[in-house]
């Protein structure tokens, strides 16, 4: 029987209630009821019910199997989220809700290992201990809490919300910041804490809005606030970036951010236009990908047919390869209801016998690649439930915006504290980013010096420099982050005979932030050569494929970094001059062609750059031509010897 709050099902109240409750036609309300109940079933039959953990990803063919994957413990919190839906749409009996919602949280405060209040990304299905060498994740945290948090407060059972309440309070997010501002994102025993701290616009919001609300180990506002938000346009759609779809949905499944502004943005229509933008890059790369089009969009991350890819859309680095998550689509529905119905129709009707399996879509597929991903995950398949839910009844925003936790971490972001602000661009940086399209693919061939040329008859002021073809980076040519610096460039000049391939690279930077002594190229200014000297595509391990980096150092010294193959690149790199200048910096660089096997080409080829700055902060990544994941570079020629 679906639960109730008082004499009335809460499902009527919302009803009633709520501005956003869907007006649907009798089929479009069937529809979408068969969508969440099949995205629901998933955790019916993939949960642990002596501890509730959740499989990571499980066939979408096969009979269920605990065993098929460790358990995710973000799948576990998006499970508890959706089990208000389950049973108040009668998939659900309330009476094993209660059981399965107490089990899970008496076994994560008993028999859960953790660090700190804080679990590991995956753990073992039965046991619950850490799986392999993963670390102590703060978001898969914060999504398991936000969960337990949802279920609790549907099912007011007061052992069900003291479980819930004393896991979340154990959570010592001042910890987590390892005594920075940012929260770091995970840890481990045999590496401490980790390089990357939650610092841009993302999935992690509704991690800030608990850390801030917490009554135990509060994190304060200037987290919040140190959250790097870059606003970026694709097609007339302005909005802070962050390209795979999901970034924009996972805390929007719990947050009801509608009408509210932090003094930054409105991330709900932030979300609107991301979304937008998302259909509009796919609909523009329709001529090159049979899985794109009007009503089949949805770039997001997901099982690809390479693997598992962080897929994600302009603006921003553009990762792409035709592939499209169903789940993107349903998960965008409180934000494009129109449009995300027409697509899930749009599968649903054109590829059913493909892609429709047990828990509904399919995670990905890919027609020109003739895929469809045979797995489908938890952490696609809990945010469809709850975002249809919302867009139908308005149930888990409802409880989640009523936690008085939640209400002290959103007052504590500035939520209500001042003017309402749709996206404040007077506060945050714009980055028009670079879009790179499979037609556009450069082009340059590189100008002969005479074979009795040398690398020490190439100083920075050769007159032989004149003839050179230059490559000029620029804003123009952000892939992602932002430059503060307006006339910042990096030109290299290219120049070959039969012995060498000669590069001249010119920095105009007003502010070098250079690598200290003992440590290497990552973090600081830098300039890249990548090489693929067969041109059949970039591979990270791949054995022609190189990468060189160029950074300077505060010993005045050049650092030089071949990423791949150091070995073989070793003494094929010489450094023939290098000078820092009041406004940059300068490089004469050699490579000798027969050991890096560069021929005359066609030669896959991308020049890129990384502009670092402290105060004002840029940290900008300028490519001439990087496509991903299917990895393609520019191409260079060098000019036949006459």
């Amino acid at each position: 029987m679906p639960g109730r709050y008082g004499f009335l099902p809460l499902l009527l109240i919302l009803r009633f209630c709520l501005p956003c409750a869907a007006a649907l036609a009798p089929g479009d309300d069937a529809f979408l009821d068969l969508v969440e109940k099949h995205s629901f079933k998933y955790f019916l039959e993939n949960t642990n019910p002596e501890n509730g953990m959740v499989n990571d990803y499980a066939s979408n063919s096969k009979e269920p199997d605990r065993k098929y994957s460790p358990s995710s413990i973000a799948a576990v919190g998006f499970g508890l989220a959706c089990v208000p839906a389950g049973v108040e749409r009668g998939w659900l009996p309330r009476a094993d809700a209660e059981r399965l919602v107490k089990n899970t949280l008496s076994f994560f405060r008993d028999k859960m290992e953790s660090e700190h209040g804080f679990f590991y990304h995956f753990a073992d299905m039965e046991t619950g201990r850490r799986y392999l060498s993963r670390e102590v994740s703060s978001i898969d945290t914060a999504l398991f809490l936000a969960g337990a948090l949802t279920a609790a407060q549907y099912l007011a059972d007061p052992e069900i919300k003291a479980l819930a309440e004393g896991l979340y309070e154990r959570a010592d997010w001042k910890w987590m910041t390892n005594g920075k501002a940012l929260l770091c994102a995970g840890w481990s025993p045999e590496n401490g804490f980790d390089r990357y701290y939650w610092h841009q616009y993302d999935e992690s919001m509704v991690m800030y809005i608990l850390a801030m609300g917490s009554p135990t180990h509060p994190m304060g506002p200037e987290g919040w606030k140190a959250i790097r938000r870059i606003i970026g346009r694709y097609k007339g759609h302005e909005f802070i970036y962050s390209p795979p779809l999901f970034t924009h949905q996972f805390s929007h499944a719990f947050i009801d951010f509608r009408g509210k502004s932090d003094g930054f943005a409105d991330y709900f229509r932030n979300s609107v236009e991301a979304t937008l933008a998302n259909r509009r890059f796919c609909m523009d790369n329709a001529k090159y990908f049979k899985t794109y089009g009007p009503d089949s969009w949805g770039i997001t991350a997901c099982m690809g047919p390479d693997g598992y890819v962080g897929y994600g859309a302009a603006p921003g680095t553009a990762i792409h390869d035709g592939t499209i998550a169903p789940a993107a689509a349903a998960g965008s529905i409180v934000f494009t209801p129109e449009l995300s119905l027409a697509a899930m129709k749009n599968f649903y009707k054109k590829h059913k016998d493909r892609i429709w399996g047990r828990y509904g879509f399919a995670d990905a597929f890919n027609l020109d690649r003739d895929f469809v991903a045979s797995d489908v995950y938890g952490i696609n398949q809990g945010p469809t439930v709850m975002m249809l839910e919302n867009y139908r009844s308005g149930l888990i925003w409802k409880l989640f915006m009523s936690l008085p936790q939640v209400q002290r971490g959103m007052k504590e972001a500035g939520f209500g504290a001042g003017p309402y602000i749709a996206l404040n661009k007077k506060v945050l940086p714009f980055t028009e980013t670079a879009v790179y399209f499979p037609d556009r693919k450069p082009s340059v061939t590189v100008k002969r010096a005479a074979d009795t040329v040398k690398p020490e008859d190439l100083g920075p002021d050769s007159p032989l420099w004149k003839r050179a073809k230059a490559i000029i980076l620029d804003r123009k040519l952000i892939t992602r982050g932002f430059s503060r610096q307006k006339d910042y460039r990096v030109k290299f000049d290219l120049l070959a005979n039969s012995a060498y391939l000669f590069a001249r690279i010119s920095a105009r930077d007003s502010q070098v932030v250079a690598a200290p002594p003992g440590t290497g190229t990552e973090n600081y200014d830098s300039a890249e050569l990548f090489m693929d000297p067969l041109n059949d595509r970039f591979r990270w391990d791949g054995t022609d494929d190189l990468q060189f980096v160029f950074s300077p150092g505060e010993d005045g010294k050049l650092r030089v970094k071949e990423e791949r193959h150091g070995d073989r690149a070793s003494g094929a790199c010489r450094v023939v001059s290098f000078s820092r200048t009041p406004g940059g910096w300068s490089a004469v660089l050699a490579f000798d062609r027969a050991a890096l096997k560069i021929g005359d080409g066609p030669i896959g080829f991308n020049p890129a750059a990384r502009n670092v700055d402290v105060s004002p902060e840029s940290d900008a990544r300028l490519e001439w031509y990087f496509h991903t994941p299917a990895i393609y570079l520019g191409v260079m020629n060098i000019e036949k010897a006459k």
